[in-house]
Order: structure tokens, then C-alpha cells, then sequence
């Protein structure tokens, strides 16, 4: 599996734990809906900012998004 899935796989399963919508927390993340779908589904790359910014609207360490 490559790591784009692993970790698009982790924050699917962190938003829906904290039972957030995609469009919640894309909001609070700062992007498009469409890209946050995009990283869940393991279709982008997401930079290490973008990561912080997921993990941060999370209420988790960036460490975890890579805990795969």
C-alpha cells in the first residue's frame, strides 16, 4: 500500500472518531472539501503543511497522521 493511502486511511478513521463531517473538517482545516475527499481516498500528496493543518484541526499530533 503506498503511504499516501495509509495515510488518508488514518485521517478518515480520525474524522470519523471524532465524528466530524468532510465538510467540517475541511473548514477547519482551511481546504476544499474535494481535497480533503482527494487525501482520504490516497489520490493526492499532501504537503507536510497541509498535514500539520489536518492534524491541528484533528486535535492531534502530526505524528499520528504517519503512525501507519
Amino acid at each position: 500500500m503506498r503511504w499516501e493511502e495509509s495515510v488518508g486511511r488514518k485521517i478518515r478513521a480520525l474524522r470519523k472518531s471524532k465524528r466530524l463531517t468532510q465538510e467540517a473538517l475541511a473548514h477547519d482545516a482551511g481546504m476544499a472539501m474535494r481535497y480533503l475527499a482527494g487525501i482520504e481516498r490516497g489520490e493526492e500528496n499532501p504537503t507536510l503543511a497541509i498535514l500539520v493543518r489536518l492534524a491541528t484541526a484533528l486535535d492531534v499530533e502530526p505524528k499520528e497522521l504517519l503512525d501507519i
